[in-house]
C-alpha cells in the first residue's frame, strides 16, 4: 500500500514517489506513473484506466 509520500500508477499499480513520477492530467485529475509506457497506456484509454483510481486513505487525503 502506498505511503503518503508515494502514489499509485494506476496502470501497473506500482508505488511511485510523486516528485520522479511521470504526470497527466485527465478530466481535472493529475496522474503519476512510474515510467513512459504506463503514461502512454493511459494516454491510449484513459477512461480505462481513470476507473482504477485509488481511494483516498483512511485520513481523506488523496495522493
Amino acid at each position: 500500500m502506498a505511503t503518503k509520500a508515494q502514489a499509485v500508477d494506476p496502470v501497473c499499480g506500482m508505488e511511485v514517489e510523486p516528485e520522479a513520477a511521470l504526470a497527466v492530467e485527465y478530466g481535472g485529475t493529475r496522474y503519476l506513473f512510474c515510467e513512459a509506457a504506463c503514461a502512454e497506456t493511459f494516454r491510449e484509454d484513459p477512461d480505462r484506466w481513470a476507473q482504477l483510481e485509488v481511494a483516498p486513505g483512511p485520513s481523506g487525503t488523496e495522493w
